[in-house]
């Protein structure tokens, strides 16, 4: 049975990520500077092992395959340091979870907004369909058990891309690590808050991105982005640039119904975004083989379901 041990769970997708480790079959150790009653609980639950809050150098072993750092964990964390003695495997969540998919067709949604929603879109489509996926997300999906989700039958992995450093120890950005089969650049919008100093900075790390796509996939992208479509007009030639745009609808005696080859699907659309988003995740969801048609019953019954 593989080891791994993960520094500092109590992040942001660690915990997700230790649990999904443990249902895969791994055996899960982990560390915390603060352990609360509910992640001590769920640890306990899913067998993980927590030796208690702080850190604790003394239980890593050679016989640990992988270790997991968290984006926080500083270069001096007395885990840390005694991994780099011992010469065990260190990876950012975002390197663990790529090789984790590289046999998988891997789905990155990426962009300032409107990510959660499409991606919501797109797993509900997928469940429909009954074709099974992973996923590593930061957001939280009502319609999806937890963040991450790792097996060995799925062939489709759906990731959310962060422009956030990954750890102390890798400098570089999250997006940086998918090498997207799909990708899916909703829009950009450079603020202090991004964690890049310069609009440019910002710029140039989507343009890491689209170069990164895998040879001779597929890029959606939002044609109402400037510097998206700017974008998109410069990816390598092998790559496909397929835009998107909102959604066309109709209405007929109070309600809106898409309007489609397939015919007219009724719809409730509860923001601005909603027929953009519902656009990209079609687009998406036609890559990995769901038929229009099937799409658009399946987005139908969603937005009238969360209407209720």
């Amino acid at each position: 049975m593989r080891k791994v041990h993960l520094i500092s769970v109590s992040e942001l997708l660690m915990l997700d990520l230790a649990l999904a480790i443990r249902e895969k079959g791994y055996e899960v150790t982990v560390s915390t500077e603060v352990l609360t009653e509910s992640t001590r609980t769920k640890l306990q639950r899913a067998k993980c092992k927590c030796y208690g809050e702080g850190w604790f150098p003394e239980k890593l072993t050679n016989h640990i395959n992988f270790v997991v750092l968290g984006a926080e964990v500083r270069s001096d964390n007395p885990e840390l340091v005694k991994a780099k003695e011992l010469g065990l495997l260190i990876q950012s969540v975002p390197e663990f979870i790529f090789h984790r998919t590289k046999e998988k067709t891997r789905v990155v949604v990426a962009g300032a907004q409107g990510k959660k929603s499409i991606i919501s879109m797109i797993a509900y489509a997928l469940e429909k369909q009954k074709l099974k996926f992973d996923y590593a997300l930061t957001s939280e999906i009502s319609v999806l058990a937890n963040r991450v989700r790792m097996s060995y039958e799925s062939r489709i992995a759906l990731i959310e891309g962060d422009a956030q450093v990954t750890s102390e120890l890798e400098k570089r950005v999250q997006l940086e690590f998918y090498r997207p089969h799909i990708a899916l650049l909703t829009n950009l919008s450079w603020s202090i808050t991004t964690g890049t100093a310069t609009p440019e900075e910002y710029y140039r790390i989507y343009k890491s991105f689209t170069a990164s796509i895998e040879r001779e996939e597929k890029l959606v992208y939002f044609t109402g982005d400037s510097l998206v479509a700017r974008l998109a007009e410069g990816v390598r030639e092998d790559v496909t640039a397929i835009p998107y745009d909102e959604h066309v609808v109709v209405e007929k005696e109070k309600f809106t119904y898409l309007q489609t080859r397939y015919g007219e699907f009724p719809v409730h659309i509860p923001d601005a975004y909603f027929l953009l988003n519902l656009n990209a995740a079609r687009l998406v969801c036609r890559q990995l083989g769901v038929k229009d048609a099937d799409f658009y019953r399946s987005m139908s019954e969603y937005s009238l379901s969360f209407s209720v």
